[in-house]
């Protein structure tokens, strides 16, 4: 993405692995970084930490690669989340809703996560009970981007129209990557149009939201950051939240020293 609509997240400054329950503050997403091979390395024993329903799924995978990332993501969400409550990893016990999406049993914390996985980076994020959403996509894929851009919101649309062919591929993926958070935030995933929240991005401003009618929700209620933490991954993460959010970045190195740290 242009770097005139990156907005540079707050950075964590605490040692590598310190991870606790009062990390989790009202107004504040944490949103950790890692990639699938050092997740795995940090944590060689991982799979005493998954339930026989994530072993099971984790051999389904065809790919061997698809597997890895599977596993992977399980070892970022059991390892950053042990840390935040104070539990083992492999005693949280996780429930689907609505759409798939997992959440922690009733009764293990108050907080709210998402995670997101792409081949070559994962990610989580999570709050102490904001709804959120996290998305992460490899800006190199191959897709046709004016194609499915069809299904945006007619000002979006307009904004990679009026870009050169490598800035529209840089400016759909800030647009697809943000709706895929929003909408998992929702708890909706995609059974909404993607035109049901479209985005603004002006340079050096937060991404803007406009939500269609089939969203009964108000815009000034969300926070959204948009960042590249690598020339070929864009990373999305929203919030509703009635006031500001502070997004806390913790890079590969702090994130897998805080599943080994779980360990």
């Amino acid at each position: 993405m242009a770097e005139g609509h990156l907005v540079p997240a707050q950075h964590a400054a605490r040692p590598a692995g310190a991870l606790s329950p009062s990390l989790l503050q009202a107004g504040v997403a944490h949103l950790f970084l890692g990639r699938p091979e050092g997740l795995l390395a940090a944590v060689p024993r991982h799979d005493t930490w998954l339930s026989q329903q994530e072993r099971a799924r984790a051999q389904r995978y065809r790919h061997p690669g698809d597997g890895a990332g599977y596993r992977a993501t399980r070892v970022l969400v059991r390892g950053v989340l042990a840390g935040l409550t104070g539990r083992p990893p492999s005693e949280l016990i996780f429930l689907e809703v609505a759409h798939g999406r997992p959440v922690l049993r009733p009764g293990t914390a108050r907080l709210d996560f998402n995670a997101s996985r792409s081949r070559g980076l994962l990610a989580l994020v999570v709050t102490s009970g904001a709804a959120c959403g996290v998305d992460v996509e490899d800006v190199s894929r191959e897709a046709d981007f004016l194609g499915v851009a069809r299904a945006f919101a007619p000002e979006e649309r307009a904004f990679l129209e009026a870009a050169e062919e490598e800035e529209q591929r840089r400016r759909f993926f800030a647009l697809w990557t943000l709706k895929e958070a929003t909408l998992k935030a929702l708890g909706t995933g995609l059974t909404l149009s993607l035109s049901a929240c479209a985005f603004q991005l002006l340079p050096g401003e937060p991404p803007r939201v406009r939500f269609g009618p089939a969203v009964q929700q108000v815009a000034s209620d969300w926070a959204f950051t948009l960042l590249a933490p690598d020339s070929g991954h864009l990373v999305a993460v929203a919030v509703r939240h009635p006031r500001p959010v502070d997004f806390v970045v913790h890079g590969d190195a702090e994130t897998c020293a805080a599943a080994a740290e779980a360990a």
